[in-house]
C-alpha cells in the first residue's frame, strides 16, 4: 500500500481530486450565493419597503391609522412579523410578536436575526404546542416630530425558518457530496495506481532479466493500444534490435576468430619461412603478405561499415533521393568492368519518384549488387539494372542475372556474414557483400528478396539466374 502512494499516477490523482473538489466548491459556492444568497437579499428589500410604507402611513395618518394596519396585517397569518410599542411606557400597541427581542435593543436601524416562539395549532384552531422559529428582522423608532416626547418603536420582520432550514439540509449535503467525492477520487487513483503499478512492474521484470543476462525477454503487451502498449512496443522493437546487435557481435567474433585465423597463420608461416630463403623469395613472401593484409583489412572495413550502418551512424543524411540518377551513375561506371568480363549491361528506368535515403548508402548497394552479379554470374551473358516505380507507392531497384543463381534453400543463408556457397569458393571475397547491402535496406527501412533471375527456366545446365530486389518505402516528404 505503502508503494501505491509513493506512485506518480497516485500523486497526480490527489492533484486532480482536490482541482476538482476545488471546481466544485467554487461552483457550490456560486450556486448557494445564486439561491439562498439572492433569498436573503429579498427578504431584506421586503422588510424595508413595508418599514418605508409605514413610515409614510406614520407620517401623513398619525399612530391610531398604524396601530390598526398592524392589527390588520397580523390577522392575515402568514409569514409576517410585527411589533408596535409606545414609548416611553412600553406597553405593546399591536403585532403578533409577544416579547421585544433582545438582539432589537442594540440593532436599531440595523437588520437582525433572532428567535421567536409561535404557537402550533390543531386543525380546529386549538393550540397543541410551541414552535421556536427563526426569524430576521428589522427595528425602526417613529416619531411625530423632533421635539414630541412620545415615539413609537416597530419591529418589522419575516419567518425565515423554512429557508433556513433548506440552507442547513443543502449545506450537509454538499459536504456529504464533497466527502464522497474525495473519498471516490482516492478510492479510484488507489486502482488506477495499482494497475498502473502492475504494468510498471513487469517493465521492471523485464529489466531485471535483461539486466542479468536473458537478452530474450520482452515486455509484455496488453492489446489495450494505449500508450503504455506503445512504448512497450517500442521498447520490445528496441530490445530486438540490441538483441541482433549483439547476436551480430557474437557472430563476427566467432566469424573473425574463424575465418581469420587461417590468413593469419599463412602469414606467419610464410613470414618464418622467409627469413631462411633467399631475396627474390623473401620479396615473394613479402608481396603475399601484403595482398593477404589488403583482404583481411578490407574484412575489417566492412565489418565496420555494417556496424556503423546498423548502429545509426553511418547512416549518414537521409534526404529525397533520385534512384534514377543513382544507377545511371552506376553503370556507367561498372560499364567498362561488365565489358572486361563478357557481359552486356543493361539499364532500365521509368519515371520514379524520389525516396528516402543517403545517396552514398544506396551507391555502394547498387556497386555491391553488380560486383556480386560481375563473379558469381560466371557463364552468363546479361546484367540487368532496373529501377521502377512500385504499385502502392515507393520505388523498386533491381539487378538481374542470366548466371547459375542461387538455390532457394540458400538465399537466406547468403545474407549472414562470412557466408559463402560452395560455388564462390574460388573467387575473392570475404563473404561480407550482401551483409552489408542487407544492412543498408534496414536502414531505409526497404525489404531486401531474392527471385530467379533472367534464366529462370532452369533448362540448360540448370541455370535459373539470381535478382537480387530492393524495394523501397514511399517518401513521406
Amino acid at each position: 500500500m505503502l508503494r501505491i502512494l509513493r506512485t506518480t499516477s497516485f500523486r497526480f490523482t490527489l492533484i486532480y481530486v482536490v482541482l476538482f473538489s476545488g471546481a466544485v466548491a467554487v461552483l457550490g459556492a456560486y450556486l448557494y450565493s445564486a439561491t439562498f444568497g439572492e433569498a436573503a437579499n429579498q427578504t431584506d428589500t421586503v422588510i424595508e419597503s413595508e418599514i418605508s410604507q409605514l413610515a409614510d402611513l406614520f407620517s401623513s395618518s398619525g399612530p391610531g391609522m398604524l396601530t390598526r394596519v398592524i392589527r390588520q396585517r397580523t390577522a392575515w397569518s402568514d409569514d409576517s412579523i410585527y411589533m408596535l410599542i409606545g414609548a416611553p411606557s412600553g406597553a405593546v400597541l399591536a403585532g403578533n410578536l409577544t416579547a421585544l427581542p433582545p438582539e432589537a435593543l442594540t440593532a436599531e436601524g440595523d437588520f437582525f436575526n433572532f428567535k421567536f416562539e409561535r404557537p402550533i395549532l390543531d386543525a380546529a384552531g386549538r393550540e397543541t404546542g410551541i414552535q421556536q422559529r427563526e426569524a430576521r428582522g428589522k427595528v425602526m423608532r417613529f416619531r411625530s416630530s423632533q421635539e414630541a416626547e412620545q415615539s413609537y418603536l416597530i419591529v418589522v420582520a419575516r419567518d425565515v425558518a423554512g429557508r433556513e432550514f433548506l440552507r442547513s439540509r443543502s449545506q450537509s449535503v454538499i459536504m456529504r457530496i464533497a466527502l464522497v467525492t474525495i473519498a471516490f477520487g482516492v478510492v479510484i487513483g488507489l486502482l488506477f495506481s495499482r494497475a498502473l503499478l502492475r504494468r510498471v512492474e513487469a517493465v521492471n521484470k523485464t529489466a531485471r532479466a535483461i539486466r542479468g543476462g536473458d537478452l530474450s525477454q520482452r515486455i509484455p503487451e496488453t492489446g489495450a493500444g494505449d500508450e503504455l502498449d506503445n512504448l512497450s512496443t517500442n521498447l520490445n522493437a528496441m530490445l530486438d534490435q540490441i538483441e541482433r546487435l549483439m547476436a551480430g557481435m557474437r557472430d563476427v567474433s566467432d566469424n573473425i576468430a574463424h575465418d581469420l585465423r587461417s590468413p593469419l597463420t599463412r602469414i606467419r608461416n610464410r613470414l618464418t619461412d622467409a627469413l631462411e630463403c633467399d631475396v627474390a623469395a623473401k620479396d615473394k613472401a613479402l608481396r603475399a603478405t601484403i595482398d593477404d593484409s589488403e583482404r583481411m583489412l578490407a574484412t575489417f572495413n566492412a565489418l565496420l561499415s555494417i556496424a556503423r550502418i546498423q548502429s545509426g551512424e553511418g547512416a549518414g543524411v537521409m534526404e529525397a533521393t533520385d534512384l534514377v540518377a543513382i544507377v545511371e551513375e552506376m553503370a556507367e561506371l561498372y560499364e567498362p568492368a561488365a565489358q572486361d568480363a563478357g557481359f552486356d549491361l543493361v539499364l532500365i528506368t521509368a519515371p520514379t519518384p524520389p525516396v528516402n535515403g543517403s545517396r552514398e548508402l544506396v551507391s555502394q548497394a547498387v556497386a555491391n549488387f553488380l560486383d556480386n552479379a560481375l563473379k558469381y554470374a560466371f557463364g552468363g551473358k546479361r546484367i540487368e539494372l532496373k529501377v521502377e516505380p512500385a504499385k502502392f507507392g515507393g520505388a523498386i531497384l533491381s539487378v538481374s542475372d542470366d548466371g547459375p543463381g542461387v538455390d532457394v534453400k540458400d538465399r537466406d543463408r547468403i545474407l549472414e556474414r562470412f557466408v559463402r556457397l560452395e560455388g564462390s569458393r574460388s573467387t575473392p571475397g570475404s563473404g561480407l557483400g550482401l551483409s552489408l547491402v542487407a544492412a543498408i535496406a534496414r536502414a531505409h527501412g526497404a525489404t531486401l528478396r531474392f527471385e530467379d533471375g533472367l534464366a529462370s527456366e532452369v533448362s540448360q545446365g540448370g541455370k535459373r539466374g539470381l535478382r537480387i530486389v530492393m524495394e523501397f518505402p514511399a517518401f513521406a516528404g
